[in-house]
């Protein structure tokens, strides 16, 4: 990774960019990382958990760079802006690497060891939901969560709404929220026509103490 970097800054950067600490990490949802920050220094990680080959590894490392680039020339907050766009495009011409903005990983296999890791995010997504529905009067609010937020001091909020367990979909489809502020607004209309119904064929739980403990049921649908 060294190697790349060094190559890369002399034939696209022009030996501008400083040195900066290179790593890895096992993210899943990030092929690369540019960070900066206080405490933090500067540096570029390369996720080693899907299996790329040495090119993709390469250009993973070239369009950090390109975000070192911008950094280094003051444009802090630039993101995928035109700044950082033109130098990509640079980058692309000199090197002969594809630089995007995202990646395509459709058909990309995990590396060794990261199967299990998979296994447990796809188990997650077909986990019952915990639902927290709020009666505002003209409208729903319907927020998906874990026992986890619940129990982190925030439970005395679930009194003001009723609580369920679903494992039908829209829910299970729906983004897991660690506030209670960011759910999924419905007005009375649409909630009776859409939710209701199957919030209806849910488990309504009346004691937040055995959502704790476990004596919910979300297989034969009945507490225990």
């Amino acid at each position: 990774m060294q190697t790349w970097f060094d190559e890369f800054n002399t034939t696209v950067f022009g030996n501008e960019l400083p040195t900066v600490k290179l790593s890895f990490n096992n993210a899943r949802c990030q092929l690369g990382q540019f960070y900066w920050g206080r405490g933090k220094g500067i540096g570029i990680k390369l996720s080693l958990f899907w299996d790329r080959s040495e090119e993709q590894y390469r250009n993973g490392l070239l369009h950090e760079m390109c975000h070192l680039y911008c950094y280094h020339k003051g444009w802090i907050h630039e993101g995928h802006g035109e700044h950082w766009k033109r130098i990509a495009a640079y980058a692309t011409k000199k090197t002969g690497l594809k630089i995007q903005r995202c990646t395509d990983i459709t058909g990309w296999k995990v590396s060794s060891g990261n199967e299990g890791k998979i296994r447990a995010v796809q188990e997650k997504k077909k986990a019952p939901a915990i639902l927290l529905d709020f009666d505002y009067g003209t409208y729903h609010f319907i927020v998906k969560t874990t026992k986890k937020v619940l129990q982190s001091g925030k439970s005395s909020i679930a009194k003001s709404c009723r609580v369920f367990i679903s494992d039908a979909p829209p829910f299970t489809r729906w983004q897991t929220s660690r506030s209670i502020h960011r759910g999924y607004r419905y007005q009375n209309e649409r909630y009776d026509k859409e939710i209701k119904p199957l919030l209806d064929k849910a488990i309504e739980v009346e004691d937040l103490r055995k959502l704790f403990r476990g004596d919910y049921d979300p297989i034969t649908r009945r507490a225990q």
